[in-house]
């Protein structure tokens, strides 16, 4: 098999088209079908998950927030009882406040997968796959086209002494003699460019658009990955607190539940940008149709105008032959 510059090319599309595939393969959820840890927590019950009710007024501080631990206590007790319960080991109660925290932040992933469960459904459902795009030759056409009617317009003498096509530009200049013929031409030449300048705009956004439609569930995953990192719960604050209080350290106060961020603000902002990447794609297939039938309107009174143009060159020089 034998490998050329061009093969360079098309080894990089597979490779993007790998990508893409991967990206739209990409599981959207941030907990995964595994049972056994989802419901590895279920002993824990608690009235408050610090991580998703940030805005709850009931409770001010993590230690009053009531933990239900079955197996060790036989009711329901505020988290500073259970994390300094003095007949258990310290070893044992940092345990217990790193299920606590672990269920809490199993619940709040489930929260936010559930949540954005709707909005990953909309961007897998992709209806622009098969659509045209603009390719380059056709622009390169047209331009190449306005270029030599622009030379055939000028009417160069020297032409006509090139071996073989110098009859054709011979002819050129008897049809153009007539000023309607010649004003056809002038209209082509601009037709020519309004059409190329029309598919550049529409090429450079049918290749914007379709790359969103064809990776809005890549683009959203990313997205949720930088919220989450940057929005991530504060476990790491939480258990060192907690710690302390497991070990009986003196604390002097308690946590306050408001020094957590707003949970929901990374549900909102990737929901708002789903819907901005969805909206776009909306449009986008709303306008297509559109969009191709003045494309193709342009192409048939462009070809019109050509054929008109080839049936009065050989009318004109026939009639001027006899």
């Amino acid at each position: 098999m034998k490998f050329s510059f061009f093969s360079i090319f098309r080894i990089r599309k597979h490779i993007q088209k790998k990508i893409q595939e991967k990206k739209a393969n990409q599981d959207y959820r941030i907990l995964s079908d595994n049972t056994a840890v989802l419901n590895s927590y279920h002993h824990i019950k608690y009235d408050m998950n610090p991580f998703m009710d940030v805005n709850h007024h009931e409770k001010k501080y993590i230690e009053d927030i009531i933990i239900t631990y079955e197996g060790y206590f036989d009711q329901p007790y505020p988290v500073h009882y259970i994390v300094r319960y003095p007949y258990i080991k310290v070893k044992k109660r940092k345990e217990i406040v790193d299920e606590i925290i672990k269920r809490w932040e199993i619940d709040y992933y489930k929260m936010i997968d559930e949540r954005l469960k709707k909005i990953f459904e909309q961007a897998s459902f992709n209806p622009v796959k098969n659509v045209k795009r603009i390719k380059n030759r056709t622009i390169n056409g047209y331009i190449i086209g306005a270029v030599i009617m622009l030379v055939l317009l000028k009417q160069y003498s020297f032409l006509q002494m090139i071996p073989v096509i110098g009859s054709f530009f011979a002819m050129v200049n008897k049809l153009l003699i007539y000023q309607r013929y010649y004003n056809i031409l002038s209209i082509l030449v601009y037709l020519s460019i309004i059409i190329s300048m029309y598919l550049i705009i529409v090429k450079v956004y049918f290749d914007k658009v379709l790359q969103y439609g064809l990776t809005a569930r890549g683009f959203l995953i990313k997205e949720k990955e930088r919220m989450l990192k940057k929005f991530s719960p504060n476990v790491k604050k939480i258990k060192k607190h907690l710690y302390k209080l497991a070990k009986n350290y003196h604390v002097d106060r308690k946590y306050e539940i408001s020094q957590l961020y707003d949970s929901k603000t990374v549900i909102k902002r990737i929901e708002r940008f789903g819907r901005a990447v969805i909206y776009r794609v909306g449009i986008f297939i709303s306008y297509y149709r559109t969009i191709l039938l003045i494309s193709k309107i342009f192409f048939f009174v462009y070809l019109g105008l050509i054929i008109y143009l080839i049936v009065a060159l050989f009318r004109v020089n026939s009639l001027m032959f006899w």
